[in-house]
């Protein structure tokens, strides 16, 4: 018998982290406009993983979306 997984559980698996470039592309602004935003802490949540950053989709889609409920 296999072992049984997350989606034997009804857990969601986790996405892939996406790298800055996947970030910024999904966002549409520069790298640069990025590393300034980790920097001033004003954009989208990111993890540190062995020094690089890194970024889960799901927050940032839901980043975008408070961004857009604080203009209403």
């Amino acid at each position: 018998m296999n072992a049984p997984t997350a989606l034997d559980h009804g857990v969601n698996p986790v996405e892939a982290l996406w790298c800055a470039r996947d970030v910024a592309e999904f966002l549409n602004v520069s790298q640069a406009t990025l590393s300034r935003w980790r920097r001033e802490k004003i954009g989208p949540p990111f993890l540190r993983v062995g020094g690089l950053s890194r970024y889960n989709p799901v927050t940032v889609r839901a980043w975008v979306t408070e961004q857009e409920n604080d203009r209403c």
